[in-house]
């Protein structure tokens, strides 16, 4: 019978070969677990274990090197290179809903302006339609809503009889009508 002990002091549990071990000791007259065991760095009939387990590193005397830049948060630290910084970047609490990202062109569910002022001056006529750059014409395969919003912004006035035509109208004939 052949005494074992661990590679890992005081250890009690199933080892190799369905070997028990009590605080690190365990004994078997299997020739195939004591060669494993020999192998694998236990202690074999009062030799100590060929192989401890390191004790892992204390992290405060851990030392690291920094690979790259270092990570800098905009809305903490904006600067003026940072490409769309979030809305009220090093103002507000980087934390709270005053500061939010834009987020990338053409996507997102984030808003990309600040929310309106209500008390903004609105001197803007009611019924004024100009079609202009900030209002492109909307792609063929954009859906049929996309194009009655289109029309009614930018094509007619503010007339309930019109919008209630346009409304009823297909894409197709929306296209034909007012996208040539």
């Amino acid at each position: 019978m052949a005494r074992i002990t661990t590679p890992v002091p005081g250890y009690s549990g199933q080892g190799p070969g369905g070997l028990m071990f009590q605080d690190g000791v365990g004994e078997s007259d299997d020739p195939a677990v004591i060669a494993y065991c020999e192998g694998a760095g236990y202690g074999i009939d009062g030799e100590p274990p060929k192989r401890q387990v390191p004790e892992p590193p204390d992290p405060r005397e851990v030392t690291t090197s920094v690979v790259g830049a270092r990570v800098r948060d905009a809305a903490v630290d904006p600067r003026p290179e940072d490409f769309r910084p979030p809305v009220n970047a090093g103002e507000a609490n980087p934390h709270g809903p005053e500061v939010y990202a834009p987020g990338l062109p053409g996507g997102g569910l984030q808003p990309t302006a600040p929310p309106m002022d209500p008390e903004d001056d609105c001197s803007a006529e009611v019924g004024t339609k100009e079609a202009g750059p900030e209002t492109p014409r909307p792609v063929q395969a954009a859906p049929v809503a996309e194009w009655r919003q289109w029309v009614l912004a930018t094509q007619v006035d503010n007339d309930p009889e019109v919008h209630a035509e346009v409304e009823k109208l297909t894409k197709a004939e929306l296209i034909k009508k007012y996208g040539g």
